[in-house]
């Protein structure tokens, strides 16, 4: 084994920990919270713009400060909710199952980091490292990394190489 697999096994082990501590409601809610902060902001930010005060600059640093602070506003509100929901399911008795999910949860997600990152790293020359190439966990991340190479832009798609 080598520093690679160590890098993985630890970002999947880090992961599964984080999703059991927080449970799989505060898991779920928090990602949705991200999803509609983004959205919020998006389609808000222009509306936004004229409680911005003038003094903030151009036009342009007023929207993003209106992006700013409608993106925060929700993922603070999301937060809350997420917290809130969390004690709720501990406090009726479904906290063993809501950490049990979450541990699944994060390490789905720790995969799917782990293969976004093997995948930028594909970008570089450290797929040509000697670390990586003895690693025993970079031939199968990186064929799992190459078949999402189809979901890619092609710019993109064309510079992955392992």
């Amino acid at each position: 084994m080598t520093w690679f697999d160590y890098i993985v096994i630890g970002v999947v082990v880090l992961s599964a920990l984080l999703g059991w501590w927080r449970g799989l409601v505060y898991e779920i809610l928090s990602l949705l919270s991200w999803v509609a902060a983004v959205l919020v902001a998006r389609l808000l930010a222009n509306s936004a713009l004229p409680y911005m005060p003038d003094a903030l600059g151009p036009e342009t640093v007023r929207t993003a400060a209106a992006y700013a602070s409608l993106f925060i506003g929700t993922l603070l509100l999301g937060s809350i909710a997420a917290w809130g929901l969390s004690k709720l399911v501990k406090f009726v008795g479904l906290g063993w199952l809501d950490s049990s999910l979450g541990i699944l949860f994060g390490t789905v997600r720790g995969v799917l980091v782990v293969l976004v990152l093997v995948l930028l790293a594909g970008l570089t020359g450290l797929p040509k490292e000697t670390a990586w190439r003895d690693a025993w966990l970079s031939k199968p991340l990186e064929s799992a990394a190459l078949l999402t190479k189809s979901w890619l832009p092609d710019n993109v798609a064309q510079r992955v190489h392992y």
